[in-house]
């Protein structure tokens, strides 16, 4: 059984197509939507902007720091986050089942975060087990 599940997420988005920047840029994105499409299967809720993420999870983790690290060390991430005139966000979503891992973020990763324009948004679900 696990402990707790964290997602990372960084969503990249526009007002105007990206297709071309994720191409030219080598970028390998989970999901990518054009501005209209459906947020989810059946729901009236439509994206308003051009964008892509990128998502991976881990699971059992002590530390969320650590990952963050690791994660922005993908090269994937690593071009989107050094991309010009979007709009970035990184997700930490937390499922926290048993145990709840450390948020600690420290300066020289909070330091890469605002040089590159990068929101951080924490969202923790504490769940029975």
């Amino acid at each position: 059984m696990k402990d707790n599940e964290v997602v990372l997420i960084l969503s990249i988005e526009s007002d105007r197509d990206l297709s071309e920047t994720i191409s030219s840029n080598g970028i390998s994105a989970t999901k990518a939507w054009q501005k209209g499409d459906l947020k989810l299967k059946g729901s009236i809720l439509k994206y308003r902007n051009f964008g892509f993420s990128i998502e991976e999870k881990f699971y059992n983790i002590p530390f969320a720091g650590d990952l963050i690290k690791k994660f922005l060390a993908d090269i994937n991430v690593a071009r989107s986050i050094k991309l010009q005139s979007v709009k970035k966000l990184l997700r930490v979503v937390v499922y926290s089942y048993n145990s709840m891992p450390g948020l600690y973020y420290n300066a020289n990763l909070l330091k890469l975060l605002a040089d590159n324009n990068v929101d951080l948004d924490n969202d923790i679900y504490c769940l029975d087990g």
